[in-house]
């Protein structure tokens, strides 16, 4: 196939070569990891997640790597580099909060940048999805395993609605079903989880005063879900500046952007299923 390899959901991957800016890509990798350890204690609350030293999670090299090779056109080599840091023998907890979960973020930062562009980063995120499942099941996961169901919610309210429409894009293009529901009640949004198995639901917030309204629509959802293990994930400004808020409003995860919140819907989606 040359230098083209199959990308997931069928498309091809782009042949041109993507350049991290170098100047400013290692401060970038530092910030990231830093920034996300408070958020992934909210993301692993519910394992008793220990942070690790720093000499005991993948190094930068390694993350800013997977990012490089998560949208390239080598697809053996990006197996290769996962499998190679896998076998550090990391927890995976480790591997997803410091491994894959930053690589996500990188590659929303590069098209923050322009350095690559959306058909890009759903290819990344994609093949990132793909190492969660491999991380998480003993054998490979198929899609009649996992229902990649998703609603995502805007708050009444709400004027920062721009994140979660690029989530939902995010999600749609890496093979999710989703609904998206804009400043509707907390009862509207219980009746859609009755009707259907939603396996994630997302929801955004803007600002911290809006909390309480956050945590009644999660509870609202969590009681009238058909699903009984239903994972939510909060995002939006407020989440991102205080990522403890997440814990209070009572979600599983947090999402910081539309690649790093595909990456950990799948997480929690995928985790539901190795508990069925």
């Amino acid at each position: 196939m040359g230098d083209v390899c199959v990308a997931p959901f069928g498309r091809a991957a782009p042949r041109q070569a993507h350049v991290w800016p170098r100047t400013h890509g290692r401060i970038s990798v530092e910030q990231i990891v830093k920034a996300e350890i408070g958020p992934q204690l909210a993301l692993f609350h519910h394992d008793r997640f220990a942070v690790p030293p720093p000499e005991s999670r993948p190094a930068l090299d390694d993350i800013e790597r997977l990012a490089m090779l998560a949208i390239g056109t080598d697809e053996t080599a990006t197996v290769a580099h996962f499998e190679k840091v896998r076998a550090q023998e990391h927890s995976y907890s480790t591997l997803l909060a410091y491994f894959v979960a930053p690589a996500a973020r990188l590659l929303g930062e590069l098209w923050n940048q322009d350095v690559c562009d959306f058909v890009d980063v759903t290819i990344g995120v994609g093949r990132l999805q793909a190492f969660m499942d491999r991380l998480a099941a003993p054998e490979p996961l198929s899609a009649a395993d996992v229902k990649r169901r998703a609603l995502l919610i805007a708050l009444p309210g709400e004027t920062h609605v721009l994140g979660v429409r690029m989530v939902a894009k995010v999600l749609e293009a890496t093979g999710w079903d989703v609904t998206l529901e804009e400043h509707l009640p907390a009862e509207t949004n219980a009746r859609s989880v009755a009707a259907e198995w939603i396996g994630v639901v997302g929801l955004s917030l803007s600002v911290a005063s809006r909390a309480e309204l956050a945590a009644r629509t999660v509870s609202v959802i969590r009681n009238a879900s058909l699903n009984r293990r239903i994972a939510i994930m909060a995002g939006g400004p407020a989440i991102t500046e205080h990522p403890e808020l997440a814990l209070q409003i009572g979600a599983d995860a947090v999402g910081f952007d539309a690649p790093t919140s595909a990456v950990v819907a799948s997480h929690l989606l995928v985790r539901q299923a190795a508990m069925s």
